[in-house]
């Protein structure tokens, strides 16, 4: 049976984010399979694994600590459907209901940028794109946007409202730098993702 985190960050959306069927990585480094960009993140943090039979959940080493039901573990543990899972500034839902996950195909005949706020899906060109957390809070935030400019300190307080806005240029920089390059489309076409100097981002949707 499929396996799916269900991701809260503060106040924001839900995000679903189906297990891989043998090891599923998290951690603050993108080549984890579930990358959350936050210092007190380990790089490599924790790991859930499927035996068999059952998804096992380990930490793997981290500084700050994997939560089971507000327990931190020391051992691998066993996940039931419906367990909490803790990491610092996120908590995440165990998923393992007997319902179809829902699954569309990729080269689709859509030939633009496509954001599924229900589902927390990027599809551009029929190809879906894989985002980390904060990626798609920002693209969700711009795309609501319907256009309009964002300013970097209203996009900053959205996607860290666990430090209210309050994060260097760079951590912003980068994150646009990665939506960017995740969004590129042919070369020689424009972007999605538009910066206007000293003022602020929009979407081009």
């Amino acid at each position: 049976m499929a396996g799916r985190l269900i991701v809260r960050r503060g106040e924001t959306s839900a995000i679903t984010l189906s297990l891989k069927p043998a090891v599923t990585t998290i951690g603050r480094d993108e080549e984890n399979d579930v990358v959350f960009d936050d210092d007190r993140i380990s790089r490599r943090h924790a790991q859930i694994a499927h035996d068999g039979e059952r998804f096992v959940l380990s930490d793997l080493g981290s500084r700050n600590g994997t939560f089971l039901n507000g327990r931190r573990i020391n051992t691998p543990e066993p996940l039931r459907h419906g367990d909490v899972l803790g990491l610092p500034g996120v908590t995440m839902r165990f998923d393992q209901a007997e319902e179809t996950v829902p699954w569309e195909p990729e080269g689709t005949a859509d030939t633009g940028l496509r954001v599924d706020l229900d589902r927390a899906e990027v599809w551009v060109r029929g190809r879906r794109v894989a985002l980390t957390a904060k990626e798609f809070q920002a693209l969700a935030f711009l795309y609501n946007k319907g256009g309009h400019l964002v300013s970097k300190e209203a996009l900053a307080a959205h996607v860290w409202p666990e430090y209210e806005g309050a994060v260097g240029d760079y951590n912003i920089d980068q994150l646009i730098f990665r939506l960017r390059r995740k969004l590129g489309v042919e070369e020689g076409e424009p972007g999605y993702l538009k910066t206007l100097p000293r003022l602020g981002y929009r979407l081009a949707v």
